[in-house]
């Protein structure tokens, strides 16, 4: 987790969430994913180790809560109060570059038009 040394609230949120992939393995977990294989189908093209490191991140920022069974492993990770208070900021994000809504303009192409 890298720190912008800043107490601002959305430097705080950033530093949390900013890294690849974090926001949407929140996404996954949002929506019911709990187990590691179940969130690594989710999210297409990302690593094992990118997903634990993630996870362990998550973990200790406590957005997320990892199940253990008897033995020490892993059941499930499940979001937290906090992990769950998460969702209106997906969606928001969500909503914000759907097609349509987005104020994200269009790649340019490349090749010159006239």
């Amino acid at each position: 987790m890298r720190s912008y040394a800043q107490y601002c609230p959305i430097a705080k949120a950033s530093e949390i969430l900013g890294d690849r992939w974090t926001l949407l393995i929140v996404r996954e977990m949002l929506g019911g994913a709990s187990g590691f294989n179940e969130l690594q189908r989710g999210l297409p093209g990302i690593s094992r180790s990118v997903l634990t490191d993630r996870l362990r991140s998550l973990e200790r920022a406590e957005i997320i809560e990892r199940r253990t069974g008897p033995k020490g492993r892993t059941l499930e990770y499940r979001l937290t109060p906090a992990g769950r208070d998460l969702e209106p900021v997906v969606q928001a994000i969500g909503e914000w570059a759907s097609p349509g809504r987005s104020p994200i303009p269009a790649p340019r192409s490349s090749t010159p038009t006239s």
